[in-house]
């Protein structure tokens, strides 16, 4: 994506956490996000991204969609609720419009692949700061020819979990299962009750059956 030197000097942002399951792309965007920000701090997936936002709120989060446990929308949208809320932009592999529509949805300010140049890369930090959106023009084109309903979008991971409950799988049993945390589940368990408007979870399986997104 280019080199750090290129980039202007002035900074944009005081701190910053990168959400990366590869260090050395996170290392290497550090280097090159030096230059605009002040302090750069590397996470490697979605729990460690949300407890240090918690107990440190950056700046900005530059996060990967597909972390390990909770994944980076899902992490956003649970610390969405904080204040001040923390600007969210993703550098993804995850380039589907869909994908990018629930993340804008969920509330992020910026929707980039990892394709980008820096340029590009910089242009979307420089809206950021100023209180304004980019998403991949090219992204926003495939967004807008989709035409699609806004339906109820769930991660596999959200799936697979609706479906244990369903079948009448306890939480503990189930993070054993997925190999996760018992936070991690109810975490999913919360964000899916946001995503469908629900409040209990009687509500979350009746509306799952109805919308097909469980069998009996």
């Amino acid at each position: 994506m280019g080199r750090a030197q290129d980039w202007p000097t002035q900074r944009l942002f005081e701190s910053a956490v990168i959400a990366d399951p590869h260090l050395v792309v996170a290392q290497g965007l550090a280097r090159l996000l030096s230059a605009v920000v002040g302090a750069v701090k590397i996470v490697g997936s979605g729990e460690e991204l949300i407890d240090s936002a918690r107990h440190s709120p950056p700046s900005l989060v530059i996060a990967e969609v597909k972390l390990p446990g909770i994944g980076g929308i899902e992490a956003m949208a649970l610390l969405q609720s904080q204040k001040p809320k923390i600007p969210f932009a993703f550098l993804t592999t995850t380039s589907e419009p869909s994908i990018a529509l629930k993340a804008i949805r969920a509330g992020a300010r910026a929707y980039l692949p990892k394709t980008v140049a820096a340029d590009e890369l910089l242009r979307a930090l420089e809206n950021v700061a100023g209180g304004r959106s980019y998403v991949a023009p090219h992204l926003t084109a495939r967004m807008i020819a989709e035409k699609r309903p806004a339906l109820p979008l769930l991660t596999p991971m959200q799936l697979r979990i609706l479906q244990n409950i369903s079948d009448g799988v306890g939480t503990r049993e189930l993070a054993a299962l997925l190999g996760v945390s018992v936070r991690t589940v109810e975490s999913h368990k919360y964000l899916m009750m946001q995503e469908l408007r629900v409040h209990t979870t009687l509500e979350l399986l009746r509306r799952a059956r109805a919308d097909g997104l469980v069998h009996s």
